[in-house]
């Protein structure tokens, strides 16, 4: 079976979202999800059953000095509700230090995605 990734780049109020299918090997961003006008775990639902997903790869921030720092512990919090209302999706992490300033950078017209797309990116260069 393929494995079918997406990425979340967890903010409070956007969250980016990225797909790669280990296949190709290739992150894509996807959409933003605007938590003022759209419900994220009823988005994730949808995302998770059209794209066959069978893991998660979530940004986490990571302070420079190793200690969770406020945003951190709103993630993993966030991670925590992920793994209960998706138990059959296996939930990975991944350091998503500059992710943003790299989006901003390449000048991406969307942020939240290509941060989404970035962490991706680097989680499948790492385990593959």
């Amino acid at each position: 079976m393929t494995k079918n990734y997406l990425a979340i780049d967890y903010g409070e109020r956007r969250v980016g979202i990225a797909f790669a299918s280990a296949s190709i090997g290739i992150a894509f961003p996807r959409e933003t999800i605007d938590l003022r006008k759209k419900d994220l775990w009823a988005e994730l639902e949808r995302l998770a059953k059209e794209n066959k997903i069978t893991d998660f790869v979530l940004g986490m921030p990571i302070h420079p000095n190793n200690h969770p720092d406020s945003k951190q512990k709103v993630v993993e919090k966030f991670a925590d509700e992920l793994r209960k209302k998706f138990p059959n999706i296996r939930l990975y992490t991944q350091d998503e230090s500059y992710s943003t300033q790299e989006a901003i950078s390449a000048g991406a017209s969307s942020v939240d995605q290509a941060a989404a797309a970035i962490i991706l990116q680097r989680f499948l260069e790492g385990n593959f």
